[in-house]
Order: C-alpha cells, then structure tokens, then sequence
C-alpha cells in the first residue's frame, strides 16, 4: 500500500467528489488526488503535518508523477466523516463550541511550527495561486519584507496608479511576525467530523511557512460572508486576529493581483 501506483483504467472508474475537484475514491479506503493543478508539496504537507503534530490528516500512502499524464498524484486515506460544512447549522451552541476548540487546539499546535523561508514546505515556490497560475512565478522569500516586496509585485504587474502606490505603501508597512506553518485555506469544507470530533483537516494544497497574520487573512480572503459560519465568527474563535492586515491585503485584493 505504501507505493501505490494509480493505473488510468481505475483513475477512469473511480468516483470523482465533484465536476471540477481533483480528487477521486479509488475503493473503500483509498483516495487520489490529481490534475494540472496538483503539487507534490502537498503531500509532504500532510506528511509533516502529520509526523509533527497530533492534527488528524489523512495518510499519504503514495506521491509522484504520473509519467502518461505528468500530473502529480496523492495517493491517501479516505476519511469517514461529514463535512463541516454541511453539518454546522444542525449544531447548537455548545456542540459547535466543541468543534471549535478542537481546531483552535490544532491550529495552536501548527503554528508552532516555525519556517525560515517562506513559501511551500518543499522550499520550491510561494503560493502559486496567490500571485500567478504559473507555478514558482513568485517565491520562495527569504523573509517577511522580500514576501511584501512579492505582493507589491504583483500588484504593480496589475495595473498602475495613485491607488496601487497607496496600497503598496501598506503592505510594505507590515512586519514583525513569526513564519509559521500554515494551511492556508481553513474553512468548514475542509474539515471532517464525526458528531462533534474533528477527524479530519483536508486539502493542504496552499499549505506552507507563512507570516502568522497568513492563516487568518485567506480564512476571510473570499468566504461565504452570509454563512452561520462566519456569522458566528468562527475564524475568530480559531485563530488570533489580524485585523489590520485583512484590511491591507482584502485592499491588495481588489486590485485584482490575488
């Protein structure tokens, strides 16, 4: 199991999760998840994840590169649960406070997780799909002022103006924060339960060392703003608040570089 290989024939039979999700259910205990926009890194995410902290991941089995295809392909465990998602309006006050202290538990134990670089756990490429679709266009960044002069890249390769020099300006002006380990998409869709026990954090393709202000700003980066979820500030019963560097960088967002 640990070195399996994924043929095209049971890839071409496998129950895919949705039209445009890169992840199918091989047999009862196995998924893959491949495509063009899938990244070895985030196979050794989870396996970091995993071997570092008591965070429940599924089990990576198997990643390479489909040699046929050139796509990469996680192979893993399939995780019994709900997704949050789906569940979180059925919860009453106390169960979702249940659920909510065991992702503030796992998030304090990622966090405690401290990068040099910062950029995706393979040291290969910041987020690809924070600044570019072309992989490794920007990043990785030897600390947390060459990351700004990153995002102000981007921002100038956008468009110009008084604006995008104001916005700049602010992104610049942050600093001082911890590099961490971070998921990078944390939202109900990507979290399993069983009741009210989290079994399952999924989807660490955005993961990597980032500055700690990271986490909080891409859990509101394009949420469901009129969600439970976020009406019942969720990520701020999860994560510190960075309020401030929301409102710079939901600026950088409107500029349209992210």
């Amino acid at each position: 199991m640990e070195e399996r290989i994924i043929t095209a024939e049971q890839l071409a039979q496998a129950q895919r999760f949705g039209d445009f999700v890169p992840v199918y259910k091989v047999d009862a205990s196995t998924i893959v998840k491949t495509g063009d926009s899938v990244r070895l890194a985030e196979a050794e995410a989870m396996k970091l994840v995993h071997q570092k902290t008591t965070i429940p991941v599924p089990k990576v089995y198997n990643a390479y590169i489909d040699t046929a295809t050139g796509h990469a392909r996680i192979v893993m465990e399939f995780v019994q649960g709900d997704v949050l998602a789906d569940v979180w309006d059925k919860f009453n006050g106390d169960q979702k406070q249940e659920v909510l202290a065991q992702l503030r538990g796992f998030l304090s134990q990622l966090r405690e997780m401290k990068g040099s670089l910062i950029g995706s756990v393979d040291g290969t490429a910041c987020e690809d799909q924070l600044f570019s679709d072309e992989p490794g266009a920007y990043g990785p960044y030897q600390d947390e002022a060459a990351f700004n002069e990153g995002i102000v890249a981007a921002l100038k390769n956008t468009q110009t103006s008084g604006w995008v020099d104001t916005v700049s300006n602010m992104v610049l002006a942050l600093k001082g924060h911890e590099i961490v380990m971070t998921h990078g998409d944390l939202c109900p869709r990507n979290v399993l339960v069983q009741g009210t026990r989290v079994t399952a954090i999924l989807d660490w393709e955005m993961a990597g060392y980032y500055p700690a202000y990271w986490e909080y700003v891409k859990a509101l980066y394009r949420p469901a703003w009129e969600s439970s979820w976020i009406k019942d500030q969720a990520i701020d019963k999860i994560l510190d608040s960075y309020p401030l560097e929301l409102a710079v960088l939901l600026h950088a967002n409107s500029i349209g570089a992210w």
